[in-house]
This record gives structure tokens, C-alpha cells and sequence, in this order.
């Protein structure tokens, strides 16, 4: 079953991220849609409007294997098998109008291959334990809404000078 946390972010809230992300460990990002099947890592998040900008994947090359890629051959691209690697999904926000949309973090915690969906695993305690701990920053660096949503400072900020949160 899958886990997520729910935010709103601005610029300066994805930098903070992505620096304790990778405070103590080495952390991979990487794209949704890969033009073969080797993880291109990027040094940083994408900019919009490069494609795929809005989502990104996290993976501890140094606790977690591999991640599986397939092919989806409709787009010509490869992309992650989510349920059987140890990723996390790093959704952003993004400006749409004058709207704020949120974001999320998402990783499935008991795994399956997709060309054998019966055999189901669970994924590693050390991977359990680095997706609370980004929970837990999140949670703690920001203030919860309503709907249960987390917003961080930079979301705030954008708030309070009149920006809405959809």
C-alpha cells in the first residue's frame, strides 16, 4: 500500500528539500520519462517548462537497489517500475493561473514485479524509515491545512501576498 504527504511549495521551500534529502545520504533524482533504460541523473530539479519538470524520483543509491525500468511503448520512453523499486515520487507544486496546486511525496511501501503482480514484498526498513523521515521534515517545517495538506514557508508567503491555494 502506498503512503503520502501532501504539500505546497515555492522555490526556496524545494531547495531546502532536496539539500535535506540529500544531507546524509547519496540521493539520486531523476526524471519520470528516460529515453532508454539507464537512470539519468540530474544534478538538480528541472526547470518548467522542461518536460517532465513537475515530477521527479528519489532514490538512496547507497541503501536501496537499482530501480527497475520498462519500456511503455505507446510514449517511446522508459520510465520507473514504482512498485517494485525502492523510489520516492517527488510531485511538485506548480503555478497554474493564479492558483498554487499541491504536491506530494508518494512511495509504495509493499512491493510487486509487474510481470508477476501474485508475489508481493515488502520493501526494506531502511527504505520505510527514509520515507518517514522526509515525512517528518516536511511535517515539522510547515503548517497543516484544513484538508490535510502540509504548507511550507514559501507557500505561506505566497499566500499572504494574495496568492490562493486550489
Amino acid at each position: 500500500m502506498g503512503r503520502q504527504v501532501g504539500f505546497y511549495m515555492k522555490g526556496s521551500d524545494e531547495l531546502e528539500f532536496i539539500q535535506f534529502v540529500r544531507s546524509d545520504r547519496e540521493v539520486t533524482l531523476f526524471g519520470h520519462a528516460l529515453p532508454d533504460n539507464e537512470v539519468l541523473c540530474l544534478d538538480k530539479l528541472p526547470d518548467p517548462p522542461t518536460p517532465g519538470w513537475f515530477q521527479v524520483w528519489l532514490w538512496d543509491v547507497t541503501n536501496s537497489p537499482q530501480p527497475l525500468l520498462y519500456l511503455v511503448p505507446e510514449q517511446n520512453h522508459f520510465t520507473v517500475d514504482r512498485f517494485a523499486s525502492e523510489v520516492i515520487e517527488f510531485s511538485r507544486s506548480m503555478l497554474r493561473d493564479e492558483f498554487l496546486c499541491a504536491g506530494r511525496i508518494w512511495a509504495e511501501m509493499r512491493g510487486w514485479r509487474m510481470d508477476d503482480p501474485r508475489h508481493t514484498f515488502q520493501k526494506s526498513q531502511t527504505f520505510v524509515g527514509w520515507f518517514e523521515r522526509l515525512a517528518r521534515w516536511l511535517k515539522r517545517k510547515s503548517t497543516r491545512r484544513f484538508h490535510g495538506a502540509y504548507v511550507l514557508p514559501g507557500a505561506q508567503e505566497f499566500v499572504n501576498q494574495g496568492g490562493t491555494l486550489s
